[in-house]
């Protein structure tokens, strides 16, 4: 039964949706704003002049740069980076609870794990994220949120064509 199989596999199963269509959604919904997955990135200021969050020109302009992307890689980047950004937390949250130097916990995040970032950056990269890691690890969140809905909102729009177009 198919809404017995997992999400992501089910979103796996759908046609290769170009990331195109997730950054053009902008342009070909009537009303960003009123959309119930994008919608709240969307605002109005004052003066009732639409305004959008800073992180979304950034976060479409980035996903542009990758040619041939699907929308279901950047969903799977999305989720990939707030997994990251948890775990990270969670760890050191674990390591400063244990009482460990910070120079010692330094050696532990860079040995864990690549997936938690520090294994491939420098010394300082990890000092950095350990004097603020919420600053360090919420912008990177709030990009992959924005990311990880425009894409499911791309995907959706193809589910949705298929759906009520007779095969």
């Amino acid at each position: 039964m198919a809404g017995d199989i997992p999400l992501l596999e089910r979103l796996a199963q759908l046609p290769a949706v170009p990331v195109d269509e997730a950054i053009g959604l902008v342009d070909t919904l009537a009303e960003p704003g009123a959309d119930p997955v994008i919608g709240p990135l969307f605002g109005n200021d004052d003066e009732g002049n639409i305004v959008v969050n800073p992180l979304v020109p950034v976060v479409l302009e980035h996903m542009q740069q990758k040619q041939d992307a699907t929308c279901y890689t950047a969903l799977l980047e999305g989720l990939t980076g707030i997994w990251n950004a948890a775990v990270r937390a969670a760890v050191v949250a674990r390591l400063r609870a244990s009482g460990l130097p910070p120079d010692d916990l330094l050696l532990r995040l860079q040995k864990l794990s690549p997936t938690l970032g520090f294994a491939s950056g420098t010394g300082e990269t990890a000092r950095e994220w350990l004097a603020d890691p919420f600053t360090q690890d919420a912008l990177l969140v709030q990009q992959c949120v924005v990311r990880l809905l425009f894409a499911l909102r791309a995907m959706a729009e193809t589910r949705g064509g298929e759906l009520i177009t007779p095969s």
